[in-house]
């Protein structure tokens, strides 16, 4: 069998897509470029000119910019491993290194679920596959994130305490650890279901635990494994299938 190419109708994963965001993913130019192909007349939609970026796309829709059909490859899950000092951003920043230098290779239309901060290294995964995306992200679904927190000295039972019985990190915002398991005198592994901004971190601010180093190390039912800093890899035909059913997506054959 020949290799999948990628469907030349809008498929029904991104019914609802803003045609701009659309031209984006396809590899057409930055959202804000694509904005002005549009309003110039470049792009037609199953035959007419659309000159609004923001028209939103139907299943079967064909797409065309400058004569030629858009099309958006195949849905992929992608993990990295990132090193502390990258910024998540699929952007550019002047001063910053950012993941963006780290993808090479990876298809067109990368987003990340989610981010790390700076200073946090680990899992992050990346697909082209919005729902996916926005079931890994959206505290409805609960998914599962796992952290490796390295601390500069050891953890007194007060401060493991209130960690197990969860506190306040901010004003009306309560956090709890689903898993905690204590491995080493400055180490301790933990399970979120909720991925608030900066969530680990003020989790252990609140409760005096003294951070050297924090990496993520498992999203839902994705594991880092070996996989080395600075690298990142496909996931393989299980590792897709477990992370779809976990999110109730149906099972693909890409």
């Amino acid at each position: 069998m020949g290799k999948k190419k990628p469907n030349p109708e809008v498929p029904k994963h991104l019914d609802g897509t803003r045609l701009n965001r659309f031209l984006a993913r396809a590899g057409k130019g930055s959202r804000r470029a694509c904005d002005g192909f549009v309003v110039d007349g470049f792009v037609s939609i199953n035959g007419t000119v659309i000159r609004n970026p923001a028209h939103r796309l139907e299943a079967g829709d064909r797409v065309r910019y400058l004569g030629e059909t858009v099309s958006i490859p195949l849905p992929f899950v992608a993990v990295l491993n990132k090193p502390v000092g990258y910024e998540t951003t699929m952007g550019e920043r002047k001063g910053v290194r950012t993941v963006t230098e780290l993808l090479t290779g990876m298809p067109q239309g990368a987003a990340p679920a989610g981010r790390l901060d700076l200073r946090t290294g680990g899992l992050l995964l990346f697909s082209n596959d919005g729902d996916l995306i926005h079931r890994l992200t959206h505290p409805k679904w609960k998914i599962e994130r796992e952290y490796i927190l390295i601390l500069s000295r050891a953890p007194s039972e007060k401060a493991l305490e209130r960690l197990r019985k969860g506190v306040m990190i901010e004003p009306r915002v309560f956090s709890r650890p689903s898993d905690i398991v204590i491995s080493g005198k400055q180490k301790i592994r933990l399970v979120l279901t909720t991925g608030r901004n900066h969530e680990v971190r003020k989790l252990a601010k609140t409760c005096r635990l003294y951070l050297s180093g924090l990496e993520r190390v498992r999203y839902g039912p994705v594991k880092i494994g070996t996989l080395k800093r600075g690298s990142w890899r496909f996931l393989n035909d299980n590792e897709r299938n477990e992370l779809r059913k976990t999110l109730g997506l149906k099972l693909t054959d890409e």
